[in-house]
């Protein structure tokens, strides 16, 4: 079987970065081609190839999605416009279902993650936090589901209680992994390595 071969000259400091990723680009698909189709895009999503696990992944969805329905909520109250409700409504929807495939994520995640005993704890806590996003914003789908909420009251003070379990459950997240190192291979970084030119 014939073999395409892509090759790429840069310019002369040979750090065209975008001509390189055009290059792993087309790799990618070479190996589409030579493998009938099965690649493990190691070299084209090398990042999502090297997850231990996929929360990482999703879990950006349900911190945007709901973070911006919490925003979206808050200044169509504000401004009486039903429109922007009805948008923020849509944002409640795609945020709860983000949030129950990140919690079914982390569940698989901390059973296959090693981690020490504090970072268990630090873990225990983050998942009540997850699971507290996501039974409060379907609480508050099952509330909206029926008709509009209109005005200022105990929906949008939930809304908000929503946003903050969002930052502390984030809080932890990143707590993991950029303290403790949680699902991260280690890198040996020597001090020449962390100085570098542009």
């Amino acid at each position: 079987m014939n073999h395409l071969s892509f090759y790429i000259h840069g310019n002369a400091d040979g750090h065209n970065e975008i001509l390189e990723m055009l290059t792993n680009f087309l790799a990618f698909f070479e190996g589409l081609t030579s493998n009938g189709g099965a690649s493990n895009g190691s070299s084209f999503l090398e990042g999502i190839a090297s997850l231990a696990n996929i929360h990482p992944l999703l879990v950006h969805f349900p911190i945007a999605f709901l973070s911006l329905f919490v925003a979206v909520d808050l200044i169509g109250t504000a401004t009486k416009k039903s429109e922007w409700r009805s948008f923020a409504s849509g944002l409640l929807y795609l945020g709860t279902v983000f949030a129950g495939l990140t919690v079914w994520a982390g569940f698989n995640a901390a059973d296959t993650v090693p981690h020490t005993h504090n970072v268990h704890d630090i873990m225990e806590r983050h998942e009540q936090l997850g699971l507290s996003i996501l039974a409060l914003s379907m609480a508050l789908l099952v509330w909206r589901l029926p008709r509009p909420v209109d005005g200022w009251g105990i929906y949008n003070v939930l809304s908000m209680i929503l946003l903050g379990l969002i930052i502390f459950g984030a809080d932890l997240g990143g707590l993991m992994v950029y303290k403790y190192g949680v699902a991260v291979e280690a890198v040996t970084v020597s001090l020449e390595d962390s100085h570098h030119n542009h």
